[in-house]
């Protein structure tokens, strides 16, 4: 079991904390490639959770086609508001030399 730390913008670190947020979606940068289930997240320095999935992709269309955008985005915005939104955090050149995973996750001690 590796453990990955994560930091996520506050607005998300609060949809994770309230189990809105259950997917984390990332360029697949050479540090991500080894993550896998059972693995540790450790989001902003303090709050724990368990890799339970991972998908590779291509792009964040790909992603948002494949995976239910309330589960990454949970204020639902379109999806092409969701695609600007990646673009905003990546810029396009690194999703298209690294490419895109999804992780899955629910929080340590939840038995959801």
């Amino acid at each position: 079991m590796r453990v990955y730390h994560l930091r996520v913008r506050e607005e998300y670190l609060d949809y994770i904390k309230s189990g809105e947020k259950r997917i984390e979606v990332r360029v697949a940068y050479p540090g991500l490639r080894g993550i896998q289930p059972g693995d540790k997240l450790i989001f902003n320095d303090s709050i724990p959770a368990v890799v339970t999935g991972v998908k590779r992709y291509e792009t964040f269309r790909q992603v948002l086609r494949e995976e239910p955008i309330k589960k990454i985005f949970p204020d639902e915005p379109s999806f092409e508001r969701a695609v600007k939104r990646f673009h905003g955090m990546y810029p396009k050149w690194k999703e298209n030399r690294y490419g895109v995973i999804a992780i899955r996750f629910k929080l340590l001690g939840e038995g959801r």
